[in-house]
């Protein structure tokens, strides 16, 4: 019998502890990678500074990171030394012959390097693959990846600044959307948050990518912040509402009696509100599937129920009727003093699986494909959609029932697991379902009851 082997992308592990530990430093060398351009000795010497003497990584992946670190360090010392070196000898010979600087010869040359500078903006996004020994084809695959990973940024920034201006600062919906875009607009070079990116042609990715890095809002294939977008975000953390939804409080709680028939009322009435804009979302992403209305109603119904356990957005209550209920979300924590607590919009915390912008999806003996993709809708606890996109084509995948599962399978690294709940693929034409399971890093699929194929992330942090 082979001996178990523990994988994580391209990487092998003898156990499970070094898999796990393997795992905890990706994401933190993956956060490293994202503020510093560890190529740099000075940045390198940065992050070498920070995790030196402190117990940082605890892998030998962890540990090949800082031998990295160390590396770029010493080979940028040693090109300081020889710097110097140089400019002491120069500095000696400068004493002995005078140099002609305004000569013809160099004016042309001048203007040659003026020339390439110019072209050189727009020529090395394209060239510089070719010098890191890449093809074209991975040169637009990174770009594409990295204005996907731009644009949900955005999506979820339109979503937390929407949810600020309308629950927290009143305005009415439209008012709230437009005054989220004008945010997004206003701070950054372009507003993708309601554009369909995944579906672009390579010419209109170029197109972006090439305005980001001129913008300065891409560098080293890091994303820059800009402040106005950092100073609206520690405002709403303040306010209270830093997750996505969030809070849904116009009042402050401990202004008012938590206890009171209005402020009963009124949180019944937000949760009504509430509700009925998830099962909206609901629709929207089993509609996107050849299922009748019968069973959509069907889906949204078990995906409400489990969320909420009293599924009230469509009922006609009178006051007294949501006084009633008030007590029945308050026992089951949506309700604090005089705020609804709303699901946060992290499915990782709910056991969800949050994908990567490029997945790798197989189906039983069929070829393995690979795919953009992107969260379109969350319904916490109970299910999440994605959208799909490879080229023209386009397709979705909703992974629900999350917990209701009652099978068991053994995963790919022959460990047994219970089914999260059923999955249903709508790609290229053709819809199949199933169940899915999901151990934290493994997405399995079950298809009548045999394991047949599912879904591996694809990282794109590389380094030598």
């Amino acid at each position: 019998m082979a001996e178990k082997k523990w994988k994580l992308g391209d990487l092998e592990f003898d156990s499970e502890k070094e898999y796990l530990d393997a795992t905890k430093d990706l994401k933190k060398i993956k956060q490293i990678m994202e503020k510093h351009d560890i190529t740099k000795p000075a940045e390198a010497r940065i992050v070498l500074q920070e995790v030196t003497g402190k117990p940082f990584f605890v892998s030998s992946y962890g540990l090949k990171f800082v031998e990295k670190l160390e590396k770029t360090v010493a080979e940028g010392q040693l090109s300081e030394n020889k710097t110097d070196t140089s400019a002491g000898g120069r500095g000696q010979k400068k004493a002995e012959k005078k140099v002609h600087i305004i000569t013809r010869r160099n004016i042309w040359i001048g203007v040659v390097i003026i020339a390439l500078i110019v072209a050189g903006r727009f020529t090395v996004p394209r060239i510089l693959p070719l010098l890191n020994g890449t093809s074209q084809q991975d040169a637009e695959d990174v770009r594409r990846n990295l204005v996907l990973a731009y644009a949900k940024n955005q999506v979820e920034l339109q979503t937390s600044f929407y949810n600020y201006y309308k629950n927290v600062l009143g305005e009415e919906s439209e008012t709230a959307l437009a005054s989220a875009n004008a945010q997004l607009s206003g701070a950054y070079c372009i507003n993708l948050a309601d554009e369909n990116v995944a579906g672009y042609t390579d010419a209109q990715i170029e197109d972006i990518y090439v305005k980001l890095i001129t913008a300065g809002e891409l560098v080293n294939n890091s994303f820059n912040e800009p402040q106005a977008i950092t100073d609206l975000k520690e405002t709403i953390a303040q306010a209270g509402i830093s997750g996505t939804p969030g809070s849904d409080a116009n009042e402050n709680p401990a202004d008012q009696p938590a206890e009171g028939a209005d402020v009963k009322v009124n949180l019944i009435n937000k949760m009504m509100d509430y509700q009925q804009r998830i099962a909206a979302q609901l629709n929207y992403s089993y509609s996107r599937f050849d299922f009748t209305e019968s069973e959509v109603t069907e889906y949204v119904a078990e995906d409400m129920e489990k969320m909420f356990g009293q599924v009230i957005y469509d009922m006609k209550m009178s006051d007294s009727d949501k006084q009633a209920y008030y007590t029945v979300f308050q026992d089951a924590g949506l309700f604090q003093g005089g705020s609804l607590i709303r699901f946060g919009s992290n499915p990782v915390e709910h056991n969800l699986p949050d994908l990567t912008p490029t997945i790798k999806i197989r189906l039983a003996d069929a070829q393995e494909v690979t795919l953009n993709c992107s969260q379109q809708t969350l319904a916490p606890v109970a299910s999440i959609a994605y959208e799909l996109h490879d080229g023209q084509k386009q397709g979705y995948l909703v992974l629900r029932g999350n917990g209701t599962g009652i099978g068991f399978v053994q995963d790919d690294d022959g460990n047994s697991v219970t089914t999260q709940g059923d999955f249903f693929l709508n790609w290229n034409g053709t819809v199949t379902d199933g169940e899915w399971y999901y151990n934290g890093t493994q997405i399995g699929f079950l298809i009548n009851d045999e394991k047949a194929g599912g879904i591996q992330y694809v990282y794109d942090l590389v380094y030598n």
